[in-house]
């Protein structure tokens, strides 16, 4: 059982637990169209992804990395593997104009409250690690969840980031667990998987969408939060 022996589950939040609708990477996409880059959703969706687990390689020889480094080297990924062709600044103020047009909901993910309760019963420790905009408390309140989270460690407000090992360890010291007696589950592989694992911790790559395994690597996968119970054991 995946489970034996762990004291504290860390969930990414957006796209893991909760999300929007229409989706965030989705909502760029749809700013992009509409500002008149014709990309398609799963042109953008493969650029977007490969962008995040490149970011663990450029994480992995400087050793460190700041939100704000992750946010420039992600910008300049993706407009790199988009090939748009106009000056980046021009480009990224037009998709933040059109962002501002496009209304959105925020809800939980089918399975979270399921999930989230049979943790709880079992005493297990909750905590969220989310590259976020420093209102991941808030969101979770939005969305009915706050109740069940013991701890939210958000990149903006601890100006630390994931894939980082740094936002890892100390989320483990605040809730007084090791790596060995903790899981982390998210959907984006550069940042929950490989930054989970380097840090020292199980991990489970929540990939709904279907992404690529870009190294390889052998790592627990499911495709839904009733698969996650699953395979907790719960």
């Amino acid at each position: 059982m995946y489970f034996k022996g762990k004291k504290a589950v860390f969930f990414d939040f957006g796209d893991t637990l909760a999300s929007t609708s229409p989706p965030y990477i989705k909502r760029i996409n749809m700013a992009m169209r509409r500002a008149g880059y014709e990309v398609s959703y799963e042109e953008f969706e493969k650029a977007y992804l490969e962008a995040d687990y490149d970011i663990f390689k450029i994480y992995e020889k400087q050793g460190k990395l700041t939100p704000e480094e992750y946010r420039s080297n992600f910008r300049s990924l993706l407009y790199e593997a988009l090939g748009v062709d106009e000056d980046p600044s021009v480009f990224y103020t037009k998709i933040r104009e059109e962002m501002k047009e496009i209304k959105f909901s925020r809800a939980v993910l089918e399975g979270t409250f399921d999930l989230l309760e049979s943790l709880k019963k079992k005493g297990i420790l909750i905590g969220i690690i989310s590259n976020n905009d420093g209102k991941t408390e808030e969101k979770c309140e939005e969305v009915g969840i706050k109740s069940y989270i013991d701890y939210v460690f958000d990149s903006t407000e601890l100006n630390l980031v994931k894939p980082d090992r740094r936002i890892f360890e100390l989320a483990l010291s605040n809730m007084g667990v090791s790596p060995k007696e903790s899981i982390h589950i998210g959907d984006l592989y550069g940042s929950d998987v490989l930054g989970g694992l380097n840090a020292g911790l199980d991990v489970i790559w929540f990939n709904q969408r279907g992404g690529e395994r870009f190294d390889g690597m052998e790592v627990c996968e499911v495709q839904s939060l009733i698969q996650i119970k699953e395979v907790l054991g719960n």
